[in-house]
Order: structure tokens, then sequence, then C-alpha cells
């Protein structure tokens, strides 16, 4: 059953936001200065209306800007601020950084007299809440690929492709993400691979999803779930040309101009940013 309450989508989108790119610090059992734990969430800077949007629904902590690092952090270490934010995603997690919850959730009840319940991975189908939404916010990328030589023959090929990329094992637990990415791919309808990054010899799950029943898949999910960082004005691009590509229409002269120029201004390439979408969170 697909879920339609909004604070229950909000929180189950949170969920997935925090598990792509948030970290919580926990203060050393001997801590002498009596510090709180921080929660964290790092955004790209050009999401930096995100952050503030985020801030606003969640009512406690404040934003650190990393201008060398093109980047800003959504920060919360308030008693109330971590209360808050475990009665929203507590229960709405699905991957091994459930155990940063969980240690979080256990200083809580130490130090200030909480009884928080520790809930279980959430194991519900993908499909039904906003968790993947908040995930491909933080993971994931919208692309258009152009191939115009193919076995040698000058042939062009036109792909839209949502991918997405994590870490093997979970850096804190060293628990693997290869159950949720599984199920990930399952749903999208693509293969799961691995890749080992040369430079750092780090190993990472990928998985892309291009091929016509993935399309609608995604088109489906989103419609009922969706993004909200800059990334939701790379898949409306994403969306213009996977429908031209349903409708055997993207290699019309009229199908080419446009994908050549949606390609052109997506991504990096992208200059105007357009926030109205944040209303609706």
């Amino acid at each position: 059953m697909i879920i339609n309450n909004k604070e229950t989508i909000f929180n189950s989108y949170l969920a997935g936001l925090f598990e792509g790119d948030g970290h919580i610090w926990l203060p050393r059992e001997n801590n002498k200065n009596k510090n709180n734990p921080i929660f964290c969430i790092t955004f790209n800077i050009k999401d930096k209306e995100l952050a503030i949007k985020l801030l606003d629904k969640i009512g406690f902590g404040h934003i650190k800007y990393k201008t060398k690092n093109n980047a800003c952090v959504l920060i919360i270490s308030p008693v109330k601020g971590l209360k808050r934010i475990i009665s929203c995603i507590n229960g709405k997690l699905r991957t091994p950084k459930i155990v940063q919850i969980y240690k979080l959730i256990d200083w809580l009840n130490k130090n200030h007299s909480s009884e928080i319940k520790k809930l279980g991975i959430q194991n519900d189908c993908i499909y039904n809440d906003a968790w993947l939404a908040g995930f491909i916010d933080a993971e994931g990328s919208f692309s258009i690929v152009n191939t115009k030589i193919e076995n040698g023959a000058k042939k062009r090929k036109t792909t839209s492709r949502l991918r997405l990329e994590q870490i093997m094992f979970d850096p804190i637990s060293n628990d693997s993400y290869f159950d949720i990415l599984s199920k990930i791919a399952k749903f999208l309808n693509c293969n799961l691979r691995t890749r080992e990054q040369k430079t750092t010899n780090n190993k990472y799950f990928t998985l892309e999803a291009s091929n016509r029943k993935s399309l609608l898949i995604i088109i489906s999910y989103f419609n009922n779930f969706p993004l909200y960082s800059s990334k939701y004005l790379d898949y409306k691009d994403w969306l213009i040309v996977s429908r031209l590509i349903l409708e055997d229409k993207h290699y019309t002269t009229d199908g080419v101009e446009t994908i050549d120029y949606i390609k052109n201004n997506m991504n990096l390439k992208r200059v105007h940013f357009n926030w109205d979408h944040l209303n609706n969170l």
C-alpha cells in the first residue's frame, strides 16, 4: 500500500537522505565537557535551499557553510532536536547506518532519562514510501548519454539513465549494503554491479537503470514521491528525454534538437535554479 500521509512521506524521505549523506558524531563515554551528539546531513552548496527548508521543518539546529568544499551541512545538536530527528526516522531506515541511530538512542536514553524504543529495519516494499527519493537525492544522478559511433559505423544512440552508487561496506558497522542495493536494483529492473576505485581501493555497488521498463517504473515512483534537491530539476529534464524515448520520438529532427539542448543544460551545466518545488515538502 502506497503511503500518502504527508508527515510519513517527509519522515521516510528524511531517513533516505540521512542514509545517503548523513552521519552522527557521538561523544566519548568519558566526555568531561558533556558535549551532545551531532546529527549532520551534508549537501552540495547548490542545494543550500533544501538544507534551509529542512532546518525550518525540523525546527532545531543550524547550517554550517564549507565554501572550500563547495558544501553546507545541516547540524542538529540540541537534545530536543535530536529527539525530533529520532521521532522522524526511527523505523524508517533501511541500511546499515541504522547502527548510528541506535547509538544515538542509547545516548539519549542514558543521559536524558529517555525511553526511546529502537525500531527495526524497514522491510516494506521500496515503492511504498519516499525513502528511495531521499536516498537518490543524496547518492543518485540523472544523465543523458549520446553514442554516435557503434561497431565502427556512425549511428546515434540516445539513453536516459538513473545511476546510483554506494560504498559496499558501512565504515562504522562494517555491514554490507548488498541487501538494500539488491532490492533497489530489483525494483528498478536493472543489474547490480561492483567497482573498485583505484586511487583509494574503496569498493562500491553501482546500478544504472535505462531500459524502457525501468523508465516507466522510475516515472511512476517519482509521480508519487518527488525529489527535492536540485536533482529534481535534472529529473524533470531527464523526464522529457525519457518520454521522447518511450514514444519513439528521440531520433526525429525535433527530438534530436530537444535532447541535445537538454543534455547541454543539465547537471553541472545548469545555470538557473528554481526552487518552487520545495513548497510541496
